[in-house]
C-alpha cells in the first residue's frame, strides 16, 4: 500500500514538473546575463573596431528537459521597421535540431498585417500564446525552471576545464556585398578536440563563443555563440546555441 502512495506521488510530481504554466511565472527571473553579447562588443572595440549599434538581445531560457532539450524565448526590438518580434524555440542540444519554433512577428507594432499580431507588450504576447507554448513544453517534457548563465571556461562535473574556440575562419564578401564567414566551432579538454558546428556562408564578420547553460540533469552544456552580423544601417549582435556532452566525442585532432 504505502509503496504505492509513493509510486503515485512521483507520477503526480512528474505530471505536475511537465505541466507548468507561462502564466504563472515570473518571466523576468528566466532572462540571460546581458554579458553574453556585450564580450562580444567590448572584444571588437580592441581586435577589429565595428559600428555595433544594437546588441538588443533579450533571452529568456524557460528551462531543459532531461533528455537534453532547452525552451528559451528571443525578445527582439528591430530598429528600421520598428516595433518587436517574440522567438519561441525548443531546441535538442543533443542534434542541435529545432523541434519547435515560432515567430511573432510586430507583436508590440500597430502595423496590423499579414503574420502580424494586434499589438500587445512582450508578457501579454506570451499569455495570449501560452496555450500553445504550454503544449508544446509538456511535449517535449521541458521542466520550467530559471537557469544561471555561465562564463567560459566550462567545467565537466568531475571539474575538468573545457575551453571553445573558433577555428578554420574564412572571411569574405559575399551576398549583397556584405561581409560573411565560414569557420568551426571546437570543444578542447585535456588537448583533446570535438568539433560542435561547422558553418559556411554564415553573413558576418566576427564571431566568439561569450557563455554556457548547464544542464542540471546530466553533463550537458548549450554553449553561447555570439556573432556580430550586418543589417540595415550597421551590425547588430547576435546569438545562436549548441549542444556539448562534457564527457564524450573528444579525440586527439579533428580533420
Amino acid at each position: 500500500m504505502k509503496k504505492s502512495i509513493f509510486i503515485f506521488l512521483l507520477v503526480l510530481i512528474s505530471f505536475n514538473l511537465y505541466s507548468q504554466d507561462l502564466t504563472k511565472i515570473n518571466i523576468k527571473e528566466y532572462k540571460l546575463d546581458s554579458k553574453i553579447t556585450s564580450i562580444l562588443v567590448e572584444e571588437t572595440k580592441v581586435t577589429k573596431p565595428l559600428n555595433i549599434y544594437q546588441e538588443n538581445n533579450f533571452i529568456y531560457v524557460l528551462g531543459w528537459s532531461k533528455d537534453g532539450k532547452l525552451a528559451f524565448i528571443l525578445d527582439k526590438g528591430v530598429d528600421g521597421r520598428g516595433g518587436s518580434d517574440l522567438y519561441f524555440t525548443i531546441q535538442d542540444m543533443v542534434e542541435d535540431v529545432n523541434v519547435y519554433y515560432k515567430k511573432i512577428k510586430w507583436y508590440d507594432n500597430d502595423n496590423y498585417g499579414e503574420n502580424t499580431e494586434l499589438a500587445q507588450t512582450f508578457e501579454e504576447c506570451i499569455k495570449n500564446n501560452s496555450k500553445e507554448f504550454n503544449s508544446e513544453l509538456k511535449k517535449h517534457k521541458i521542466i520550467l525552471n530559471p537557469v544561471k548563465t555561465e562564463f567560459l571556461p566550462a567545467v565537466d562535473n568531475k571539474g575538468t576545464a573545457i575551453d571553445f574556440k573558433i577555428a578554420n575562419s574564412n572571411e569574405y564578401i559575399g551576398e549583397f556585398s556584405l561581409p560573411h564567414m565560414d569557420y568551426e566551432i571546437i570543444a578542447i579538454k585535456n588537448n583533446k578536440y570535438k568539433l560542435l558546428g561547422k558553418i559556411e556562408n554564415k553573413l558576418c564578420d566576427y564571431v566568439m563563443p561569450t557563455a554556457y547553460i548547464k544542464s542540471p540533469y546530466e553533463d550537458r552544456i548549450a554553449l553561447i555563440v555570439a556573432n556580430a552580423e550586418y543589417v540595415f544601417e550597421g551590425r547588430e549582435v547576435f546569438v545562436n546555441f549548441y549542444g556539448c556532452n562534457l564527457n564524450s566525442g573528444f579525440i586527439n585532432e579533428i580533420k
